[in-house]
């Protein structure tokens, strides 16, 4: 990947996240005070409903992190992407009752995010925003700097320049998961080792085993599926994504989770499928995760298997296969981050071979890195209160 003379900008993205990563916690660390204050007075609302929010890659980090939010804050969770609550806000949200709006954005300037603040404010009885990007000078941004808003701005090296979204996406991942960690009173010291072990893991699976992810990407396939349970279901959400737009659109990708793709969803496999099986690090959903790759197995199909385990996983018939043989265990959430970087790989190196640039992989300019042509319609009226 280093030495591709297409994709300098994404390959050098995909490469500096370990170090992002470090450089976030530190961030996070030096605004623990502020970040402290800002939830705790949110947090204090018995009533309090948590919602996650963003477009694109920028709504999947909900998806990913819901869980960590849910347990150590024990408030009620929705993971709803701005697309959706421009559209239908008071259908997705009890605006009665306190809500804190918790807003994911690269570059902040997608219409949607900003739209959803202004309806926030103009029907909910009590908000709070905490909003985390990658870019402190967008509009997003500029709206959070209002009274009952922080604004945590990831280091500059996250905000990815390129089209599709890697070093953003796992960077903002990462730091939501921290936060409800740190600001509940976790410690410290036990933050810190997560940390350091998934940019140690995640360099190690950079170096050590991308030759392995990169032959499963040189492997003849136009689709490309990504299983994954529980908080990895936002992976592979944001994996199937990720190929998807880095080979504009010739990969055609799906995301399930293991149960639910035997349900129908399964009838897509093909000769010409890559199914990429994201493995849990958690004992219970990994029973069921093997059942199905098995099962899969089994299927008269010459398709293509890629695993992806944090533990040896014996006995499981894959053609290609990452274990990281970890002598120390990944917190499930920082596990799940870990996960992303797979796809980001297959994605950018199908892109070269397709004869894409992965920095500019669509030349018909179909998508962009900040959406264009969304009209925001300015007639939502606050509700009644009376």
């Amino acid at each position: 990947m280093k030495s591709r003379k297409r994709g300098v900008k994404t390959s050098a993205e995909i490469f500096r996240q370990p170090e992002t990563w470090e450089q976030s916690w530190e961030k996070i660390q030096n605004e623990e005070k502020e970040l402290c204050n800002f939830l705790d007075s949110a947090l204090s609302n018995d009533k309090l409903n948590i919602v996650l929010t963003g477009a694109g890659s920028s709504a999947f980090v909900g998806d990913v992190v819901a869980s960590t939010w849910k347990q150590f804050t024990k408030k009620p969770i929705q993971a709803i992407p701005t697309t959706d609550l421009v559209t239908h806000f008071s259908d997705k949200i009890d605006t009665r009752l306190p809500l804190l709006l918790i807003s994911f954005a690269r570059s902040g300037n997608s219409p949607e995010s900003t739209a959803t603040i202004h309806q926030a404010n103009e029907l909910c009885d009590e908000v709070f925003h905490l909003i985390i990007t990658c870019n402190p000078k967008g509009k997003l941004a500029q709206v959070g700097e209002n009274p009952n808003s922080y604004v945590f701005s990831l280091p500059a090296g996250a905000e990815d320049q390129s089209l599709a979204m890697t070093n953003s996406f796992t960077s903002m991942t990462l730091s939501a998961s921290i936060i409800p960690m740190l600001t509940s009173g976790v410690p410290r010291e036990t933050i810190e080792k997560q940390v350091q072990l998934i940019s140690d893991y995640g360099k190690s699976l950079l170096e050590e085993h991308l030759p392995e992810i990169e032959k499963a990407a040189a492997s003849s396939f136009n689709r490309i599926v990504f299983l994954g349970s529980g908080p990895m279901w936002g992976i592979a959400k944001e994996s199937h994504l990720k190929v998807q737009e880095l080979t504009n659109g010739d990969v055609l990708g799906k995301f399930d989770s293991f149960l639910g793709f035997r349900h129908g969803p399964k009838a897509i496999i093909n000769k010409d499928t890559l199914i990429v099986y994201l493995l849990s690090n958690q004992q219970h959903p990994v029973n069921y995760e093997k059942d199905l790759i098995e099962q899969i197995a089994q299927h008269n199909i010459d398709l293509h298997t890629l695993l992806i385990s944090e533990s040896p996983a014996t006995n499981l018939d894959t053609d290609f296969a990452v274990q990281l043989n970890t002598s120390e265990k990944l917190n499930e959430v920082f596990w799940c981050v870990l996960c992303t970087l797979p796809a980001q790989v297959i994605g950018f190196n199908k892109s070269v071979i397709l004869g894409y640039d992965p920095d500019s992989p669509s030349p018909g300019g179909t998508i962009s890195r900040v959406v264009k042509g969304v009209k925001i319609y300015n007639d939502v009226h606050h509700k009644n209160k009376g």
